[in-house]
């Protein structure tokens, strides 16, 4: 038998919690987690970047932009972040990272394969791209034997103000940024957007691109308290634990002849009224005013 208690307003809420899910996956697996690369960002990519987040500079250090830019702090109001052609962008669907990245807890862009050589540009430009196995090296080949740039630091960070920088670097290198709410990673660092590139675009470097991220997912609970006296629900109502044999009497054409007087002032059978007969709830239902 159910029996009913009035909820006061004050008596439901709903409390809030986010929850941070740790994300690991290489290059090859982007597609299936359906994230997406925009390498060598140029033309109508790289001015929709800067309108929406690289401001311009005015006076050689104040960003200036007619939009909301999405400053990923407070610290730094008098720079602005720097986009270059060239750059390459990883952007991680909302399913992934739900609200926001989390800043720099958890996070890891690194690029594993042994070294990565860059030929500098000369006149005459990149004739072609190749691997070098022999020095386990990839990278642009050029003609007239230029120097070749080995990237030694391959491992990029977030410091939490949404600056990538390489780590070990000191004072620090900043190669890229991370927008937490939109789940994008820019590099903008041409040597290593260039090492992304390549890696991202030849299946057998691919895999040694290694990221790790942890999302912000918040958890919303519904909390109802039912405050209860010592002397309420602590009886039966089904009526089969009333006292008499009479219980309720009708006469042949159904209509109420008598009611027992210990249905009517709630009289116990024996075996309910011993110590051992403890009745207890057996589910909580939640109802609104319409029951």
């Amino acid at each position: 038998m159910s029996t009913y208690k009035k909820l006061n307003k004050q008596d439901a809420y709903i409390t809030t919690y986010v929850a941070h899910k740790q994300w690991a996956m290489s290059g090859s697996q982007f597609r299936t987690y359906g994230i997406t690369t925009n390498d060598f960002v140029q033309g109508v990519n790289l001015n929709s970047l800067q309108q929406l987040y690289y401001p311009t500079r005015i006076s050689g250090s104040v960003p200036s932009n007619g939009f909301n830019y999405y400053p990923q702090t407070t610290l730094y109001q008098s720079e602005s972040r720097n986009l270059t052609t060239g750059s390459v962008i990883i952007n991680i669907p909302r399913n992934l990272f739900g609200t926001a990245i989390k800043p720099v807890d958890g996070f890891e862009l690194s690029f594993d394969f042994t070294s990565f050589a860059i030929l500098e540009p000369v006149v005459g430009g990149y004739i072609a791209d190749g691997y070098i196995e022999t020095y386990q090296t990839y990278g642009r080949r050029a003609p007239g034997g230029n120097t070749i740039t080995i990237l030694t630091a391959k491992t990029i960070l977030d410091n939490g103000e949404g600056q990538l920088y390489l780590s070990g670097s000191s004072p620090r290198k900043y190669v890229g940024d991370i927008i937490y709410p939109h789940g994008m990673l820019v590099v903008t660092d041409t040597t290593y957007a260039s090492a992304l590139q390549t890696a991202l675009l030849n299946k057998p470097l691919i895999s040694s691109i290694k990221l790790k991220f942890k999302s912000s997912q918040p958890l919303f609970t519904h909390n109802y308290h039912c405050k209860l006296r010592e002397s309420e629900f602590n009886f039966t109502y089904n009526p089969s634990a009333l006292s008499s044999s009479l219980k309720t009497v009708y006469d042949n054409t159904d209509t109420l002849y008598s009611t027992s007087y210990a249905v009517a002032n709630g009289e116990l059978n024996n075996n309910v009224t011993g110590s051992q007969f403890q009745p207890y709830m057996t589910s909580v239902g939640l109802y609104n005013d319409a029951n």
